[in-house]
């Protein structure tokens, strides 16, 4: 990664996630109340009345707080699905295109199974027959997600082993331990971050819908799927008790969309000689210092003879 427009798309990109992520994770634990304590006499109370900073639902919690306490939840569950799908995917993925032969037949057959559904279909019916649950809705996004990573690291590792990389570390002894961890994964880790970063926000959408039919985690729950549900009989005359989740799982999606769009911008080698070249850094641009340019020069003096 070079310096340049996109690596700094790409450090905006991360500091925002960052920051929205620490505050879904630390305000609960600052902000005192609790979000599931109910008081029917304080029910639907409109954003900015009787202590309620973004009102309160028809049982007389706090949507704010809610919110807060389901978007911790929502994104350590996000982070937890991503970590088991890249270590299944990326396993499988390099077992197939490494191996080759009976392994790799294998894993494609399985991969093409699993993605001859739609996304979310498959996952609804792997979390109906599983059952309501924490657990349940972990093993059905899983199931749909890791063929993602399966194909993208065995395609890598298919056009590896045609590389001329391969070939010297073998002549030079190297075993296919050594091999896959000092040149197989460094290959396929900035793909695989670009991808972890696109499927986080899909992850998201994907439990906020399970949540929403009732096939996410046991209540009481604040997940923002919920949320959005038990809002349904209020939304004529209650509107922020559904809109408020809403714009806090539309944020959420949006940034990390952003964050694998500047990741895969800036990991881009064709970007980034132009964005080095027309995009000279702030301390030269106060300097007014110009970049330094290696001028070729002729070998002869005057015009070549034929």
């Amino acid at each position: 990664m070079r310096s340049g427009r996109q690596k700094t798309t790409f450090i905006i990109a991360l500091v925002a996630c960052v920051t929205f992520v620490l505050m879904l994770l630390i305000a609960p634990l600052v902000i005192p109340g609790d979000p599931n304590a109910t008081e029917l006499a304080k029910a639907l109370k409109a954003p900015g009345t009787d202590g309620f900073l973004l009102g309160s639902d028809q049982g007389g919690r706090d949507v704010l707080l809610r919110t807060l306490a389901g978007g911790r939840e929502s994104v350590l569950l996000g982070f937890g699905v991503l970590l088991v799908v890249v270590v299944i995917g990326t396993f499988a993925g390099l077992l197939g295109g490494y191996a080759g032969g009976a392994a790799d037949y294998l894993v494609n057959k399985v991969v093409t199974a699993f993605q001859a559904f739609p996304s979310f279909v498959l996952a609804v019916a792997i979390a109906g027959i599983l059952g309501q649950g924490t657990i349940n809705m972990i093993i059905a996004i899983a199931a749909v997600y890791w063929t993602q990573f399966a194909r993208l690291t065995r395609s890598i590792a298919i056009s590896f082993k045609r590389s001329d990389c391969l070939k010297a570390a073998r002549m030079c002894g190297a075993r296919t331990p050594s091999i896959i961890l000092k040149y197989l994964v460094p290959e396929i880790a900035g793909p695989i971050a670009i991808m972890g970063a696109l499927s986080m926000s899909d992850i998201i959408l994907t439990m906020a819908g399970l949540s929403f039919i009732g096939l996410g985690p046991e209540r009481p729950t604040n997940e923002w799927g919920t949320m959005i549900a038990e809002a349904q009989p209020t939304f004529q005359y209650a509107l922020w008790c559904m809109l408020v989740p809403m714009v806090a799982l539309f944020i959420a999606v949006v940034l990390f969309n952003f964050l694998g769009d500047s990741l895969r911008d800036a990991l881009d080698a064709r970007n980034a000689p132009q964005a080095s070249k027309t995009n000279p850094s702030f301390i030269s641009k106060l300097l007014g210092r110009k970049g330094r340019e290696r001028k070729v020069r002729p070998l002869t003096k005057g015009k070549a003879k034929l």
